[in-house]
């Protein structure tokens, strides 16, 4: 992708998102953990490297189910609005679920576990989440 292409797919994501219906998203058994891990708290905003310590999944694996997850409405993202020189560190990418995405989610992992039988621990729902 080149420089100018970055800067506007970049741009376009740090622009606040009219709320759109979700669109469906497959559910692996990562997107699942992400999820999950997502609905402890869903207002809370969370970044892929402390989603992918969570899950014990790459973070390979982390950041392609957030972009999807975004894409479908899901989640919105943001970069960090702190100095990066004061925080000693990089800004990050930070996600949030939407209001549909968490609803779509708590929704998804019950189907999933409903059809499975149940899930591996990582990625049950908890307890009045579902």
């Amino acid at each position: 992708m080149r420089k100018r292409e970055r800067g506007r797919q970049a741009e376009s994501h740090d622009r606040p998102a009219a709320q759109s219906p979700v669109r469906q998203v497959r559910i692996t058994l990562p997107t699942a953990a992400v999820l999950r891990q997502m609905l402890e708290n869903p207002a809370a905003d969370y970044y892929g490297f402390a989603l992918a310590q969570a899950t014990s999944f790459p973070s390979g694996t982390i950041y392609p189910i957030l972009a999807r997850l975004e894409a479908a409405g899901w989640l919105t993202s943001f970069w960090e609005q702190e100095d990066p020189a004061e925080l000693e560190r990089p800004r990050r990418r930070m996600y949030r679920l939407t209001g549909a995405g968490a609803h779509a989610a708590r929704e998804a992992l019950t189907n999933t576990q409903r059809l499975l039988g149940g899930l591996p621990p990582a990625a049950q729902p908890q307890a009045g989440m579902a």
